[in-house]
């Protein structure tokens, strides 16, 4: 009897955790976007890039990680906002992202990095009914977050590779 229930909690339990996700949430100008936790490698400092000759505006440049080299994109200028330098809270996310050809490793440039949000599934809103500025294609949907409003990112959408 002991067994039967003990499986009954795994149940649910699993089916909790099915229904929760994490987000990185950052923001751009005055907007919070979020991206899935479960993509971000890795959280790096402003640094350096080796700019490409040719390439969209929006490619800000290369880093070496480790020996992998890794493109870098200012979503800023992903989205049409205006530039802004880079300062102490300028934050490099690298993403793990798919793409037709598999896994790539890249990277995007933040102004700052907000907390991790915990959302049950049920309040991610779908984005075609807001007007937002950024194509409905980079937005996975739209969540409150501490009464404010998070934009949800499709990321593999966003770093597209074809659009390089």
């Amino acid at each position: 009897m002991k067994n039967l229930q003990s499986t009954d909690s795994l149940a649910d339990d699993s089916d909790d955790a099915v229904s929760h996700e994490e987000w990185l949430s950052f923001s751009l100008d005055t907007i919070t976007y979020a991206v899935d936790i479960l993509r971000v490698r890795e959280i790096r400092t402003w640094q350096t890039m080796t700019r490409v000759p040719y390439a969209k505006d929006y490619v800000v440049g290369l880093i070496n990680l480790r020996g992998a080299i890794v493109p870098i994109v200012d979503l800023r200028a992903r989205f049409g906002l205006s530039r802004r330098e880079a300062d102490k809270e300028t934050i490099v996310l690298i993403m793990s992202v798919m793409t037709e050809d598999g896994e790539k490793t890249m990277g995007i440039v933040v102004d700052r990095i907000s907390d991790v949000i915990n959302l049950n599934t049920d309040s991610i809103e779908s984005a075609e009914k807001f007007d937002l500025t950024i194509s409905n294609r980079f937005v996975r949907g739209i969540t409150d977050v501490k009464g404010g409003m998070a934009v949800l990112l499709e990321i593999d959408a966003v770093l597209d590779i074809a659009d390089f």
